[in-house]
């Protein structure tokens, strides 16, 4: 198995095997903790080989600095064809998050396990800054 693309953005969306990918970042700038993301897209194109074909289960995590999960989870399976073109198939996950809960600035990941195997992690730098003067204002 290899991967393609692991990428967290403000938009993905898997329309007829074509993944779509809007605005890929790796830091989020906050002035406050704890603080909640309104929305963001985990995408992930997965390219398995002929001789994978077949069941496989996938786990994906967010995990803080220490290890701690942030979010339950999420789990599942994929049964993957043998590939039409005799070579490899190619699977497209879209994971839509809506409201990420973040307790304080510092380092997350996502992680990605198929079959029970780490396969990448992603980081995601939840960073504070100073508020910023209103216009005007010095």
């Amino acid at each position: 198995m290899e991967i393609e693309i692991f990428t967290l953005a403000d938009f993905a969306q898997d329309n007829n095997s074509k993944l779509t990918i809007v605005g890929t970042f790796d830091a989020i700038n906050v002035v406050q903790f704890p603080v909640s993301h309104p929305a963001c897209s985990l995408a992930c194109r997965l390219r398995f080989g002929m001789k994978e074909s077949g069941q496989h289960d996938f786990s994906l995590r967010l995990i803080d600095s220490k290890g701690k999960e942030i979010i339950q989870p999420i789990k599942g399976d994929i049964n993957i064809a043998p590939p039409a073109n005799g070579q490899f198939t190619s699977v497209n996950m879209v994971v839509n998050f809506n409201q990420l809960q973040f307790p304080e600035a510092g380092r997350y990941s996502f992680e990605l396990y198929v079959d029970g195997d780490w396969k990448t992690g992603l980081p995601l730098f939840l960073v504070q800054q100073q508020q910023q003067l209103q216009q005007g204002h010095r």
